[in-house]
């Protein structure tokens, strides 16, 4: 089955106007905003949607409060959509919309969505050029400033499961995930393709016995795009929940952030691209793995003069 990625993640929140705010401020561009509902895309087309939490549209709840609704996750063509819904009707129920867009539920009462994809291929994803000694690959030019972070895509998101093993077997052996990394006892990095991402969920197994959200993370172009989009984003009030660091697992850069609508929204880059001749790891569960370096609590930005032309500028 030809998964592409996330196409959409949909919260229910109680405050629609903090959420709003949240995520503009954290570069994603406003699509439509109504009095009720509010759609944001990054780069590539991938949206986060905001709905009230008592909407009537929205599925049933997995935790209290405010949270993720729904994963709506992107397959290439319309065959694709035939096999997942045939596998999936074996065991569970599958809701079908007019435009063919299936929703049915996953072991951990996550609700899912897959549609045809929406994304987009990026015209301009831009590359960071960094000289070394003897390797300068930037000449008579001087670096690249960003002024702001404008995410690419929603790359990917991380659940609090109560059984692991069934959400393993669910989406690798139902709807074809590959498998990439393993926290030991702890959790699993999934990817959607076996040349992919490093993943794009992960899912760890909760000592409560409950289904939450824990993060989404969005890429970014480069460590200078998501250094500068903290640094502007916190410098508008919102709160680093940890970071910036480099994770042991995946390679990426990180900098997460407190996020009103639910969990922890995340800036990543640089992330481990994965082919069938990956060697799946297998890591202890414990805080030197979860990153090789880490702030607690953010960097400030200094209030010297602006930079004077930006990567998003070379679009």
């Amino acid at each position: 089955m030809a998964i592409v990625g996330i196409d959409a993640v949909t919260y229910g929140v109680s405050e629609l106007k903090k959420g709003k705010a949240f995520y503009a401020d954290f570069g994603l561009n406003k699509k439509s905003v109504t009095a009720n509902r509010a759609v944001f895309d990054a780069q590539d087309g991938s949206q986060i949607i905001l709905k009230k939490r008592g909407d009537k549209t929205l599925p049933p709840a997995f935790q209290r409060g405010n949270g993720v609704r729904e994963v709506t996750w992107g397959v290439s063509s319309k065959a694709d959509l035939g096999r997942i819904k045939k596998e999936m009707l074996k065991d569970r129920e599958v809701i079908e919309d007019k435009d063919g867009t299936l929703h049915f539920m996953d072991p951990a009462g996550v609700p899912l969505a897959f549609r045809k994809t929406q994304r987009k291929k990026l015209k301009n994803p831009g590359r960071t050029d960094i000289n070394a000694p003897q390797a300068a690959s930037r000449v008579d030019e001087r670096a690249i400033y960003y002024q702001k972070a404008k995410p690419l895509t929603v790359g990917h998101i991380v659940f609090n499961v109560p059984d692991l093993k069934a959400q393993q077997n669910f989406y690798v052996k139902r709807l074809g995930f590959v498998i990439t990394d393993h926290y030991v006892g702890r959790g699993v990095f999934l990817r959607v393709a076996p040349s992919a991402n490093h993943h794009s969920v992960f899912f760890l197994e909760d000592e409560a016995g409950k289904t939450s959200i824990n993060h989404i993370g969005f890429g970014v172009r480069d460590i200078h795009e998501l250094l500068a989009g903290g640094m502007v984003f916190t410098g508008k009030g919102w709160k680093t929940a940890v970071g910036p660091g480099r994770h042991i697992v995946s390679s990426c850069y990180f900098w997460y952030f407190n996020n009103p609508a639910g969990g922890n929204s995340e800036y990543f880059c640089d992330e481990d691209y994965c082919t069938p001749d990956w060697k799946v790891g297998r890591f202890n569960p414990a805080p030197e793995t979860f990153a090789e370096w880490a702030l607690e609590d953010g960097i400030k930005k200094f209030s010297g003069l602006p930079p004077t032309r930006t990567k998003q500028d070379a679009k």
